[in-house]
């Protein structure tokens, strides 16, 4: 798994001045608000005895009290008393670099905190139009998650969506020049272009949906940490006004452990969402739960399936998809032998 990325570790909303836990790449981190609105995320151990700092007690200065021996750790992770006696001098745990952006809160999960760089936070700016979000949870490793993100065939045959016209249209990878430069080395993308209908997001902006468009898809994954999904409506009849022109569906992906993977989403559009947010949020879970059921079932074969000589044969349109799987393998591949070389 990548660590030297920001990945998100919950809704805004849910820090509050309750103690929560959350698995992230293979660790347990305890999450909260300090009185002043700061983010606090840390590592959910004591460092006495491994108790869970989610389970114990936060207390009024921001600090939390070990609910098995009393150890106390301020909002920096550093250990402020020992009950029983000793100095607790070196004694802490590790507090993460936390930032909002969008309904999200995200974490530098890299080891060096210095590295954590604001501007890799890969979060569009969404001006103006209608947001809803959501979350669910992938019983596959993120590599499955993102791969699928830049598999956008599967819409047809999958959630039964998009049809032949954009199955056959022309996948063109993106160059990076078309990425943000902070994230030339990371980013991965394809867009298509056809001649369509508006279709089934036309009745969110009050559009009719047979109006003749020139439809061009977009799907991208930025960081380990972000993909998104970019539409955007042009009319072929220059005189026909239609209210939406563009939806972006940003996805926030955090690797749970090397076979489970969080997923937050957001679905915004140019203009309000004539549907009711509430329904169209219920619309797009239920759309995300097929993806929920098949990267489920891949990730159950590749576990399970352990017969010599199976492989996978890949077409013209898995290019994105291989792609960042690769890029993922390099990025792991260069923070190990980092790693190797320090110590």
């Amino acid at each position: 798994m990548v660590r030297n990325s920001w990945y998100v570790i919950g809704f805004r909303h849910e820090f509050d001045r309750t103690l929560k836990q959350r698995w992230i790449l293979g660790e347990p981190l305890c999450f909260y608000e300090s009185r002043e609105g700061e983010l606090i995320v840390l590592d959910d151990r004591c460092a006495h005895r491994r108790f869970p700092l989610s389970a114990s007690t936060l207390l009024d200065d921001d600090s939390i009290r070990c609910k098995y021996h009393g150890f106390t750790f301020n909002s920096e992770g550093r250990c402020t008393l020992m009950p029983g006696g000793g100095q607790p001098r070196g004694v802490g745990v590790r507090k993460y670099p936390a930032v909002h952006r969008g309904p999200f809160v995200w974490i530098w999960t890299g080891d060096n905190p210095e590295d954590a760089d604001e501007d890799l936070v890969a979060w569009p700016e969404l001006e103006g139009g209608a947001i809803v979000s959501g979350y669910y949870h992938n019983d596959g490793n993120y590599s499955l998650v993102l791969e699928n993100l830049l598999d956008l065939t599967h819409l047809q045959f999958l959630h039964g969506v998009g049809g032949e016209g954009f199955t056959n249209a022309k996948l063109e990878l993106l160059k990076p020049s078309d990425f943000p430069a902070q994230f030339k080395d990371t980013a991965v993308g394809f867009y298509k272009e056809w001649d369509d209908v508006m279709g089934m997001f036309a009745g969110n902006g009050g559009d009719d949906p047979e109006v003749p468009i020139r439809r061009r898809t977009e799907a991208r994954v930025l960081t380990p940490g972000y993909a998104c999904g970019i539409e955007f409506y042009d009319p072929l009849d220059a005189g026909t006004e239609t209210k939406l022109r563009k939806v972006i569906v940003p996805h926030a992906i955090t690797p749970a452990n090397g076979h489970e993977t969080h997923q937050w989403w957001a679905y915004w559009q140019n203009t309000p969402i004539i549907s009711g947010e509430e329904a169209w949020a219920n619309t797009m879970s239920t759309i995300f739960l097929d993806d929920e059921f098949a990267v489920g079932k891949i990730q159950q074969y590749a576990e399970t399936d352990d017969r010599s000589g199976v492989r996978e044969h890949s077409c013209a349109g898995d290019v994105a998809a291989l792609r960042i799987r690769r890029t993922l393998h390099r990025l792991a591949a260069t923070e190990r032998k980092a790693k190797a070389e320090r110590s």
